[in-house]
């Protein structure tokens, strides 16, 4: 038990699963366990965890694309050290004759038609890094032991700088 828990703890930590969601990483474990037993128990609630922090920095946004029922999507980010903080619509458009076009790409035409609808939505996003706290920047400039100016110090600034 604490073995599978411990595996999940070091994947959720390692750079490999940094590609793959916290959620799913707990889900997988899920599936290594017997439901019902303590193990199963503290991964059910690392889960509900989980679920709770990204929806904390995810957005959910409404497409109104036809009468019947909005897209909605929910941008998450993977990165926990990033906050999605808005979620603008600009554009959508329902994409006329996609079957044609895609079976045209893998040179298989049929005349058989696509009864699925393909919509291009375009959106912006508004995303926040917060920075990880690294070690402060040397009070020399270890390239210049003898205290001569840096370079950053006779660069142009620019133009609201110009002197």
């Amino acid at each position: 038990m604490k073995s599978i828990i411990m595996a999940v703890m070091a994947g959720l930590v390692s750079e490999s699963a940094a590609t793959q969601s916290t959620s799913n990483l707990i889900q997988q474990a899920m599936t290594q366990v017997e439901s019902g037993s303590e193990a199963y128990a503290h991964l059910e609630n690392a889960l509900k965890t989980a679920d709770a922090s990204s929806a904390a920095r995810s957005q959910t946004f409404s497409v109104p694309i036809d009468e019947k029922r909005a897209l909605s999507l929910t941008i998450s980010p993977n990165y926990k050290l990033d906050t999605v903080n808005s979620v603008t619509l600009k554009a959508f458009r329902k994409i006329v004759g996609y079957d044609t076009f895609e079976s045209i790409r893998r040179k298989d035409r049929t005349e058989l038609k696509d009864s699925s609808d393909y919509y291009n939505v375009t959106v912006s996003l508004m995303v926040q890094r917060k920075p990880i706290e690294l070690s402060p920047a040397p009070k020399r400039d270890i390239y210049a032991p003898d205290g001569t100016p840096g370079l950053a110090s006779t660069l142009d600034k620019g133009f609201p700088y110009d002197d």
